[in-house]
Formats: C-alpha cells, structure tokens, sequence
C-alpha cells in the first residue's frame, strides 16, 4: 500500500502472519534506502525453489494487480526484490508484482536485497487495530 505522509509517498508492505494472526507493516521505501545506503549485497531468489508459484502466487500477495504485473517492462526485473527476516524466514516486503511477473515469464531467478534483523526492526510500523 501506498502511503502519504505530506508530499512524500512511501510503500508500506502489509503482511498477516499465520502462525500468530497478527498484522505487520514495514517501510518498504526506507529498507529499499536501507539497503543501498548500507551497499548491500544482491543475492539471488529463486521464487519457486521458495515454493511460491503461478498456482499459489495470490496465496502470498492476494492483494496483487495481475494486468500491473504483466505490463511491467523487462528491466523492472532488475530491480531487486527487499526482504526482511520474520521468525526464522524472509518476508518479502517490496517486489511482489516483480516476482508475478518473472513466474509468468519463466525467469527462474530475482536480484534482492536482504536485511538484518536489527533494520527490519527498525523499519516495521506499528499495526492498527
């Protein structure tokens, strides 16, 4: 979702954990700052050696724009995707429409960005009732 904070627009990635039901929100634009700032490392994502797939891909972002993805230039692929640990797994919290559309493509693999514990933390928001 996209969020307005005067004249400055940032992505925040929602995401409900199933093990616990809770909601969790990051700040998706300033991990991305994050991560280039810190010069990290790419690494690569295979999404379905992740077990995400065309089949169950609305399973992990259900709020996903199928015609956006598809639309999305080729170049965009390069782009790396941005995850953040969560209880011994990675969240991806920027790059959905990406992933969607390289499944679709047949790319097998992403560019990402990983962050640290401490900088997921630092950028996870407060969820709302």
């Amino acid at each position: 979702m996209r969020v307005e904070f005067g004249l400055t627009m940032i992505e925040v990635y929602e995401f409900t954990d199933g093990e616990d039901g809770r909601r969790y929100l990051w700040n998706a634009t300033e991990g991305r700052r994050i991560a280039e700032a810190a010069g990290r490392e790419v690494v690569a994502v295979h999404p379905q050696e992740a077990g995400i797939t065309r089949e169950n891909l609305f399973a992990f972002a259900p709020d996903l724009d199928l015609a956006r993805a598809l639309s999305l230039p080729g170049a965009a692929l390069l782009v790396p995707l941005l995850f953040v640990p969560h209880k011994g797994k990675h969240v991806c919290i920027d790059g959905w429409h990406r992933i969607a559309r390289a499944l679709h493509h047949g790319f097998p693999c992403l560019p990402a960005y990983v962050l640290t514990e401490e900088e997921a933390e630092s950028i996870r928001l407060e969820a709302l009732p």
